[in-house]
């Protein structure tokens, strides 16, 4: 076994990894939704002791050549718009443990259904303002796996889609167990 592949399997990096589906349910602020995570078994039989499901919102700003800031509501106003710069501020809307306490054996997989719950205070998707969901799995002795996707919030769930992001796998249905979903929440306050 060479360097690469003993510092690799140190870190756990051929660990188990997750994806995210939605289920087209609509989402809304102050409202609630479903999405599906698949957890892949790696090479090694795992624990996945639980999952954090984290809401993050992108609103757009914009810099000048001179480092100063401009709001996106400002920028129309602008005589010259050359020489700015798009910026993102993320910031953490929810954040919710959810206890799995399940066993995965290397190449299983099975999924869970995860109840999203959209803040009220999220503002509606736009130009200027994105929302991912970002789930990372607790694991012991491997890196702990992530997934994301992307969704559009609206005033009205009419108005709602959730959508894969540009890294989630292709969208093969997966089994189930014979056991059902699991989902065992526990709410965590939000991160400042």
């Amino acid at each position: 076994m060479g360097f690469s592949e003993k510092m690799r399997e140190s870190l756990g990096a051929e660990g188990t990894r997750l994806e995210l589906r939605s289920t087209a349910e609509p989402l809304a602020a102050g409202g609630t939704g479903t999405i599906e995570l698949v957890v892949l078994g790696g090479t090694k039989p795992a624990h996945v002791h639980g999952v954090i499901l984290r809401v993050v919102e992108a609103d757009r700003f914009w810099v000048t050549d001179d480092g100063a800031r401009v709001a996106e509501e400002h920028v129309g106003s602008l005589d010259d718009r050359r020489g700015l710069t798009a910026a993102w501020d993320r910031r953490t809307m929810a954040t919710r443990r959810i206890e799995v306490d399940r066993d995965v054996d290397p190449g299983e997989r099975f999924e869970i259904a995860l109840d999203v719950q959209i803040p009220g205070e999220c503002r509606p998707t736009s130009v200027s303002c994105s929302h991912t969901l970002n789930v990372q799995a607790d694991i012991k002795g491997q890196i702990d796996p992530t997934a994301n996707i992307r969704v559009t919030i609206g005033a009205t769930p009419a108005t709602s889609t959730v959508a894969p992001s540009d890294e989630a796998p292709d969208e093969t249905p997966a089994e189930t167990p014979d056991d059902g979903p699991v989902d065992h929440s526990v709410e965590v306050p939000a991160e400042a």
